[in-house]
């Protein structure tokens, strides 16, 4: 039984952090990501998103960002109607909306971010019928997920 892939959001926080340190969390799923165990999605909001946190922050690091982008050759999420991101809109700011929106047209298995502060909010989690989660969150789940394809009995 082959196992499948399983699509996996990423918002901006986690792509940075992952940039930042490949020995985290975020590195972790990375390197799911460039085994083909998971399907690294984003939406464009969170490619701009990255350029212009790396522009004020890690300008050194832009270069590197986008030969990584390149390798990994994410999926990139459909971007949300007005009227699509309507409700979000009520929970979160824009860009969030934006972002968050995506990953439920885009139906990934999990979103994976390090803004627990918006994302986690009790009311943002209704919006959606998929796990947000941190990193370390993240690399558990997946291997619940595969847990029957490795241990079948």
């Amino acid at each position: 039984m082959a196992v499948p892939q399983y699509r996996i959001f990423f918002d901006t926080s986690v792509y940075i952090a992952a940039l930042l340190s490949a020995e985290g969390a975020a590195g972790g799923l990375l390197r799911l990501v460039e085994s083909g165990a998971v399907r690294m999605l984003v939406s464009e909001e969170v490619v701009i998103e990255v350029d212009r946190v790396l522009s004020g922050k890690f300008p050194k690091l832009i270069q590197d960002s986008r030969r990584l982008w390149r390798h990994l050759r994410p999926e990139i999420a459909p971007n949300p109607t007005a009227h699509q991101i309507k409700p979000f809109l009520l929970k979160l700011p824009k860009g969030d909306a934006s972002i968050l929106c995506s990953a439920r047209l885009a139906r990934v298995a999990a979103f994976v971010t390090w803004n627990t502060r918006d994302f986690m909010h009790p009311g943002v989690m209704t919006l959606v019928d998929f796990p947000i989660v941190v990193p370390a969150e993240g690399l558990k789940l997946f291997r619940k997920w595969i847990e029957p394809f490795i241990n079948p009995y």
